[in-house]
């Protein structure tokens, strides 16, 4: 199965992030856009993964979730980058991204020592709004409002991502850890 772990959002946060992606489509011609139900950010993407491996995982997740605190982080500035004469469009993080990273270093130090390389994998904290974006040509990103509130980095989970011929991209959670509080 095609395994990455992230952090989720609530409803509120992907209110903005859809109000984000509003932005970016009246600035481009065509896109993909992600859905409401999939904003998230990505801490290690894993690619296919056995079963005996995600019982591994979710152990390593265990492990991190006694490491490390919870946190806050901000998201706002609205950035691009490109790939195959296309942009992925994305909302950066804008504070705490440090303590983000040592997260994401946490665990993939760990993933690295289980489960066999298939890619080196090299972390950049973001939310993407849309990918294969084609601006119009007179177009530009704006500036965006940040996010007026402190996210919680609370918990993250294990996603399987699954292809539906009639929905789409569908992830869906099988493992979730709350970080301690302490």
């Amino acid at each position: 199965m095609r395994l990455f772990i992230s952090l989720d959002f609530n409803n509120k946060i992907k209110d903005y992030l859809k109000e984000v992606q509003y932005i970016v489509k009246t600035c481009a011609q065509k896109g993909n856009y992600t859905k409401y139900d999939n904003f998230h950010l990505t801490l290690r993407f894993l690619g296919e993964v056995s079963e005996n491996e995600v019982t591994k995982i979710c152990d390593i997740l265990d492990i991190v979730q006694k490491k490390v605190k919870r946190f806050t982080i901000n998201i706002g500035d609205i950035k691009s980058f490109y790939r195959k004469d296309k942009h992925i469009v994305y909302v950066d993080i804008i504070k705490n991204k440090t303590k983000l990273y040592n997260l994401a270093k946490t665990l993939n130090t760990f993933v690295d020592e289980v489960i066999p390389i298939k890619q080196k994998y090299k972390f950049k904290p973001h939310i993407t709004i849309a990918r294969e974006v084609v601006f119009k040509k007179t177009s530009s990103l704006t500036q965006i409002n940040d996010f007026d509130e402190d996210i919680l980095v609370k918990s993250i989970s294990l996603i399987k991502s699954s292809r539906d011929k009639y929905r789409g991209l569908i992830y869906t959670p099988i493992y979730t850890i709350n970080l301690c509080n302490k």
